[in-house]
């Protein structure tokens, strides 16, 4: 008498489908992160700006909107681009008379500084 076997396969412990791996998840962070939201908010801001021109045209845009605007802003950014000179001159002699192992850690404490500053 002749054995006969089960065409059927046997069970197996098989993976997740949808489990995401590595590649997926680090794909998810990078389009997540904060530099693809700063990506995302100039690319929007550049179609709206495109869309603007569309719609109301060149130069209505540039009498209306951008040379009032130049107006208010070119002199207070001259005021304080002139009020820091001294700040920048300092900070210039502070870098060129270090030693470079002295420029690198100024560069490190500038760094942790600007992000203190920045995360405040």
């Amino acid at each position: 008498m002749a054995t006969v076997r089960s065409r059927r396969r046997p069970v197996r412990a098989v993976e997740q489908v949808h489990k995401s791996g590595p590649a997926t998840s680090s794909l998810v962070r990078l389009a997540t992160g904060p530099a693809a939201r700063t990506a995302y908010v100039l690319i929007g801001t550049a179609g709206l700006v495109a869309l603007a021109v569309a719609i109301v045209g060149p130069r209505r845009l540039e009498r209306d909107v951008i040379k009032p605007l130049r107006g208010a802003l070119e002199p207070q950014a001259e005021k304080l681009w002139a009020e820091a000179k001294p700040l920048r001159d300092q900070i210039t002699r502070l870098f060129q008379n270090a030693t470079p192992s002295g420029r690198e850690r100024l560069v490190k404490s500038f760094q942790s500084w600007v992000g203190h500053f920045h995360a405040t």
